[in-house]
């Protein structure tokens, strides 16, 4: 089933989400600095409670710093 997407709302919201917490794709050291501090003070909110309201926020935060880390880390 196809996804609608209310963009009159997304747009905003996104732009709230943004203003709040700085969550986009790291496309630098200074943007992979400011994620890793972001998810240290979501950890430290959220510890490993799988039912709080942030755990996903802290899950995709996680998969932007691993994917950074995947794509950036020089290979041995």
């Amino acid at each position: 089933m196809p996804l609608s997407l209310d963009v009159e709302k997304l747009v905003p919201a996104w732009q709230v989400l943004r203003s709040v917490a700085p969550v986009s794709h790291i496309e630098s050291e200074s943007d992979y600095e400011q994620a890793t501090a972001l998810l240290n003070s979501l950890l430290d909110i959220v510890l490993d409670d799988a039912s709080h309201p942030l755990y996903s926020l802290v899950s995709v935060v996680g998969d932007l710093l691993e994917a950074y880390e995947i794509n950036c880390e020089p290979m041995v």
